[in-house]
Order: structure tokens, then C-alpha cells, then sequence
């Protein structure tokens, strides 16, 4: 195949004339809603439907519904939080601003949480367990709700990566205590910024709308006698979505369907050139789980290979396979200093500084030392991408082999 597409053509959120006439409409209506009428009202029963949710509210940001989510569930002050060792900090640091202490747990071959790793980290202190469903793969969430159950703490889910992916047919985010999306401008649906809290418990609802809402939203949906008091004001903050954001996000929602199915095609067209490529390899799936494929990661062998991984990286860019990518910031938190001296901007943390140190997570480590990172493309052309960078791909395997 020759390399006839550019791949900076392509464009995501694709800006159709239905979110352009979307945004017009939301114009002239009006730029900013303080309850859960309009937009806003389209947009959260959109995602309910789409996500077999109860309970939902939207948020300014992804970071923004992980607090929700943490502050809605109860989390407060010493409390232990196990978490992904693997993952983007967002889903950790949130805790910070609860007095919440993270307790990381390393990963399984597929990125994901591992229920072995949570199992060693649980005390008396343990209030919850965090899985972010990494990269768009589900992780194991049978084990670990069987784990949450027996010693009775919350399952929460970080679903920023996996919008729409489904376990044992049911949907990711439908089935835990609590969950959040970010919804930023490079997930799979987005309102450019913007986050969602589900939850099928009313309490931990009500908590998230105190938390970001007052008056006239908190009036309408805050009905338990212990949070009614507060409704006029909330608790001070203003985690609100922008309506122009809502705008953006709503025809993006009608039309999730075919993005994911195309999606889903692309990742299947990589998987199986992967398999043909000496020296690398599919990050695993399990056959109970449908990913929504944020991405796609695939992990390089460097026996197999006479240059690093980073080498290998910079060929593929230097050839025009311009989206082939190593992961930065997500990467093990335990590289990151709010997580090894967190003392050091919020002095009540010392007695934590030290904790987790370099090698306590060796599976993370493996993993973020390993893998390369693709988009899934959809819409126009969306095969023709995949193609194009394979076909790089393949090149320089064949170069830089042994």
C-alpha cells in the first residue's frame, strides 16, 4: 500500500455540521444553566441510557468527578484508598484534597489493577478500591468485587479510558459503588472539558451535587433530611459543565455507536499486525471483556531489537508514523513526587513521605517500560490511518530487527 494519507488530516472530535449547528443552538439559548434542565438534562440522560447508570451528573472535568466521586462515596480524613499503582494521577489525586491516603497496588499483564496486589494491601484502615480500566481493557471486576464484599468496602471505577467497554456483557461504570469519565478533549466522547459521576446509591448523590452545585440544581435533587439544610449553598464549589461543552458532547452521544464499532475494527486490524511483527506483542484481553479501545498499546521486546524502544519510536515518527507514541505522565505514581514526598505541599502527609519506593511495583514498572501506544481512528478514512502507520511499522521492524 503506498503512504497516500496524511495522517495530520485527521481530526477528533471530528467537527461536524451537527455539533457546529449543536453549538450554534446552545448560543441562543443560553451559556450558562444553574439546574439540571436543557442541555444538561439531554447530555446526563444521553450518558445514562448509553451506560445503564442511575444516578449522573456532569462535571467541569475528569478531575473534578473523581472528587465527586471520592467526597460522594465518603472518603475523608486517614482514610486508605487502594489504588493503581498504573494509571494517570488524576485518579489518585483527588485523594489529597480529602486527607485520604492512596495505597497503590501494582498491575496485571494487561496494565489493569491486580486483586492479588489488593488483597496484601488491605488494612483496617481500607475504605475503598480504585480500578481505572486502563487504556480501554477492563480489568478484573469479579475478583474484585468479590474481594470488596468480603471486607466490606466500596468498588469505585475510574472509566476516563473505557467509555462504552462492557464486562461479562455489562457495561463498565454500571456496576460499582461509584464511578467517573472524564469527558477532555482527547477521550472517546468529550465536551473538550468536562467529567461524569455515576453512582447508584442517593446518598453518594446527593454528597457529589452538595459538592458542586447549590441552589437551584441542589434544591431539586437533595431530598435526605441530613443534606437538605445545605442545598442553598452547597459546599462552596462550582463544579459545573459548560453548556457550550454539553453542546459539543450531545450529537458526539447520538452517534457513540458507530465510533465504537469503528474503533473496535481498527484495534482488531492492529491486533492481529502485532501478532505478525517478531519482537512485539498484544498487551492481553480476557474473552469476558469488550474494550472501548482509547487507545491501542502494543510492547516492544528489546532482545529482539538493536535499538531501545525509544529509538524505535523516534524511526517510526521520522518515517511519517507521526501518532506512534510512548506514554509519559501515565505511567507508575510512584514516579511522580506527590506520591514519594507528598510533605512537601501538604505537611500533613509527612509521616507518608518514603512509602512507595522505586521497584516496589515491578509489574508496573515492566509494563510502562514496554509498551507503545497508537490512537483507534474512526470516522473518515479511519482504516486507511491504521493501515498507513502498520505498513511504517512493519518497515522499521524490519530495519532495526536483530
Amino acid at each position: 500500500m503506498s503512504k497516500t494519507i496524511n495522517p495530520k488530516d485527521y481530526q477528533h472530535p471530528a467537527i461536524s455540521q451537527e455539533i457546529v449547528d449543536s453549538v450554534g443552538k446552545q448560543l441562543r439559548e443560553d451559556i450558562s444553566i444553574y439546574d439540571n434542565g436543557g442541555i444538561f438534562k439531554e447530555v446526563e440522560n444521553g450518558l445514562k441510557q448509553l451506560f445503564e447508570l442511575e444516578h449522573a451528573v456532569v462535571c467541569c472535568n475528569g478531575t473534578s468527578a473523581l472528587y465527586s466521586m471520592y467526597y460522594g462515596a465518603g472518603i475523608t480524613h486517614g482514610d486508605e484508598v487502594i489504588v493503581p499503582a498504573y494509571t494517570f494521577f488524576a485518579t489518585a489525586s483527588p485523594l489529597f484534597l480529602l486527607g485520604a491516603i492512596p495505597i497503590l497496588a501494582d498491575c496485571d499483564e494487561s496494565g489493569n489493577i491486580d486483586p492479588k496486589s489488593v488483597l496484601e494491601k488491605i488494612t483496617n484502615k481500607t475504605k475503598a478500591i480504585v480500578i481505572t480500566h486502563m487504556w480501554g481493557i477492563p480489568g478484573q471486576m469479579s475478583e474484585l468485587a468479590e474481594i470488596a464484599e468480603q471486607h466490606d468496602i466500596l468498588l469505585l471505577e475510574d472509566v476516563s479510558h473505557a467509555h462504552g467497554a462492557t464486562y461479562d456483557g455489562k457495561v463498565i461504570g454500571s456496576f460499582s459503588d461509584g464511578a467517573a469519565w472524564s469527558l477532555q478533549g482527547k477521550k472517546l466522547l468529550t465536551s473538550g472539558e468536562g467529567g461524569l459521576f455515576a453512582t447508584r446509591h442517593q446518598k453518594f448523590f446527593e454528597r457529589a451535587i452538595l459538592l458542586g452545585h447549590f441552589n437551584k440544581r441542589a434544591k431539586l435533587e437533595v431530598h435526605l433530611p441530613e443534606h437538605v439544610a445545605f442545598t442553598t449553598t452547597g459546599l462552596g464549589a462550582n463544579l459545573r459543565m459548560h453548556p457550550l461543552g454539553a453542546a459539543v458532547l450531545l450529537p458526539q452521544i447520538r452517534n457513540f455507536p458507530q465510533q465504537l464499532a469503528e474503533r473496535r475494527e481498527v484495534a482488531a486490524f492492529l491486533t492481529d499486525a502485532i501478532s505478525s511483527i517478531d519482537g512485539l506483542s498484544n498487551v492481553p484481553v480476557a474473552d469476558n471483556v469488550n474494550p472501548a479501545w482509547y487507545a491501542f498499546n502494543f510492547k516492544f521486546d528489546q532482545d529482539a531489537f538493536e535499538v531501545s524502544r525509544e529509538k524505535f519510536v523516534e524511526i517510526l515518527v521520522s518515517l511519517g508514523g507521526i501518532e506512534f507514541d510512548i506514554p509519559g505522565s501515565t505511567c507508575p505514581l510512584n514516579m511522580h513526587p506527590l506520591f514519594t514526598r507528598p510533605q512537601d505541599v501538604c505537611p500533613e502527609y509527612a509521616e507518608y513521605a518514603g512509602r512507595f519506593e522505586k521497584g516496589d511495583y515491578p509489574k508496573a514498572d515492566a509494563f510502562h517500560a514496554s509498551v507503545i501506544k497508537l490512537p483507534t481512528w474512526y470516522g473518515e478514512n479511519y482504516m486507511e490511518y491504521a493501515k498507513y502507520h502498520v505498513q511504517i511499522l512493519k518497515e522499521c521492524a524490519d530495519k532495526t530487527k536483530r
